[in-house]
Formats: C-alpha cells, structure tokens, sequence
C-alpha cells in the first residue's frame, strides 16, 4: 500500500458548501465537491480535456462543470462535452466518505480499513484543523513525546522543574507504538481544577497509541490521584491524525472527545464545550508554531542528540515506511530504515543514542 491507499481525512464538512474545494493529499491535487442533493465526491483536480483545474468550476446540480468549456463530470468521473456529446471523457476519481463531521479520501478500490474511533460514552466537543509548515515526520516527532510539554503548552503536559520525575513506558507492537507518561502536573487555575475535578495532589495521565494506516495517534489525557487511585471528574480522548499535503506540509485534524462524571447530558460538556474547544484549539497553535519555528525541516534524526523521551521517533519512522508508505524494511525507494538504537543510559535519565 502507498500513502493515498489510506483514508484520510481532508477537510471537516462544513467547510464544503455550495462550491468546490482544492486540497492536496500526499503531493496530489483532488477536487471535493458536494451536489445538490448533497452527495459528496473526488476528482483529480485536472479536467482531461484541456488541463484546467476542476475547483476552479462550479457544481451544476448533480455534476461538476469546468470552468474552460463547460465539460461536467459525475460523481464517478464519468465526463461529458456539450460541443461534442458523443465524447467520451473520464476524470480519475477517488473514495469518499463523510463522517465523525469530515470529508475522508483515499484511492479507489484500496481496501484499507476506516480507523476505528472508540467513543462509547464520549461526547464530541470539537473538531479542528490546523497546517503546519512542516514534513510528515517532524509533526509526529512533535506530538509523539511530551518533553516539549513544559515550555510549549499551557495546560496539558508536566512542569520544567519537575520532568526528571515522569515515568515514561514505550510499549511497541508491529503496528502500532504506544507510549504511557506519568508524573507531576502542571500548575492550574483554581477555576479549571474545580470544573475538571483535580485533587490538589494529582497527577497528570497522558498515554497514546499511535496507528500507521493512515499516520495518527489515539491520546487519553485525564488526571489522578496516585495514592487513591481517584480520577478528575473528565477526562479527554483526542485522535489526532496527521495528514501530509506534500513533502513540506502536513495537515492536522483533531478529533475531540470528553467523557464526564457530572450529572446531565454529556456530562456536562455541552455547557463547556466553548471553554474546551478554545484550550484546545490554543494548544494546538502553541504546538503549529513551535512546527513551523524549526531551523531544519529535514526529516532525518542523524545528528541530533535524543533525550530517553525520543525513542519513539525511530519505532514511528520504521512504521511510517513500511505500513503508510510501504517500501518495506531496509533501505527502500530511496529512503532509509530510520532507528534510533541507546547505547548507555545513565542515572540521571540522559542517554548517549546513535542514529541510522
């Protein structure tokens, strides 16, 4: 399977209206567009008459029409010409879905499964989406290790003074990475701690599991008390996917989720769901910026000297080239195996790592 086979998702729903929208999925260009009777379709952004872009028509009842000469295409690419009505014209066309409130996309005919979102009990709070001047790898680094969780976050995360205290597991699978953190939590406003329910001597909770087909990362934020055992009130179930529109950006989409104790519909988080969706969204801008403020895009990790947070990103880039982009193992289609291999850990935490 290449990177298209998977199903991504491109764009949330609201914002394909009446006229069609450009994207760009993995370096290719696809026009999404929505007829009248509100069926939902992806075309290659190429008319095959004379090469112009397709989002740059309009949606006449069920049919896309080109811009240039009027040619319209179906939902399956199947073309027609006005001045010549017997020719026969086909747009490449690709896999549609609409759901959880977002247009999805991969190649026709691949058989790759719709991510499984495990929400029972959990109350949509939002969905969001933001771009990041950055490539594939790099944006997962970001969000696969909570090192940078001090200095770049505001709410989620644990304190500078107090990282060497964090317990961090690394728990692999062939398919899957996922990392467990626990340890002291950030300082928070009286007023956040009462709606969330915290304990004044509770930890925070952040642990993720990570899924290669597509790239995205299914993360549990919540806290607890570690003597009692007592969790906050709620707690957060986000899925994060990130979705590479070339080589040089990546598209996030976070699919937001809480599930509460208090008493009510959801919980309560109807109520709340403007404060949630406004920490969220401001914690994802923290983490776009910190993105795109980054000196050397390159995706490789030669060179850097990695922390004993930093083994996820050899377990992810091995995934991501063999599962999402499949070359396999090795050295495959140019690119190399990337492994991050500790060599000495030492007692305050600090590891010497090569990287290959």
């Amino acid at each position: 399977m290449g990177c298209l086979d998977h199903w991504h998702p491109v764009l949330l729903s609201k914002k394909l209206k009446r006229k069609p929208v450009a994207i760009r999925l993995c370096g290719t260009d696809v026009v999404l567009f929505r007829t009248r009777s509100g069926q939902v379709a992806a075309l290659e952004d190429i008319c095959p008459h004379r090469r112009m872009r397709l989002s740059l028509g309009s949606v006449v009842g069920e049919r896309l029409r080109c811009m240039y000469h009027g040619w319209t295409f179906d939902c399956e690419g199947a073309g027609e010409s006005p001045a010549t009505p017997k020719l026969y014209a086909c747009a490449k066309q690709y896999d549609i879905l609409e759901k959880h409130h977002a247009i999805w996309v991969k190649s026709a005919g691949s058989e790759a499964a719709f991510p499984a979102f495990e929400i029972d009990g959990y109350h949509n709070v939002c969905n969001l989406q933001h771009q990041a001047q950055a490539p594939l790898e790099l944006v997962v680094d970001n969000f696969c290790e909570i090192e940078h969780t001090p200095t770049t976050h505001a709410f989620f995360g644990y304190p500078l003074e107090r990282m060497h205290e964090v317990q961090v597991d690394f728990q692999p699978t062939e398919r899957t990475v996922r990392v467990v953190n626990r340890g002291p939590r950030k300082r928070i406003s009286w007023f956040l701690r009462a709606v969330l329910g915290i304990g004044r001597n509770d930890q925070f909770r952040d642990e993720w599991t990570t899924y290669f087909s597509p790239v995205y990362s299914e993360y549990d934020h919540w806290w607890q008390d570690p003597q009692s055992g007592a969790e906050s009130r709620v707690r957060f179930r986000l899925y994060i996917f990130f979705v590479p529109r070339d080589d040089h950006e990546t598209t996030i989409f976070t699919f937001a989720f809480t599930k509460s104790r208090y008493w009510g519909p959801a919980g309560g988080a109807r109520l709340l769901g403007w404060l949630m969706r406004r920490k969220l969204d401001y914690e994802l801008r923290l983490d776009v910026r910190i993105l795109d403020g980054l000196a050397d895009k390159n995706p490789h990790v030669e060179g850097m000297k990695l922390s004993r947070f930093d083994k996820v990103l050899g377990l992810n880039r091995e995934r991501i080239n063999r599962i999402y982009r499949g070359y396999g193992l090795g050295t495959a289609a140019g690119r190399p195996n990337y492994q991050v291999d500790q060599v000495d850990s030492h007692a305050d935490g600090a590891t010497d790592t090569q990287c290959h």
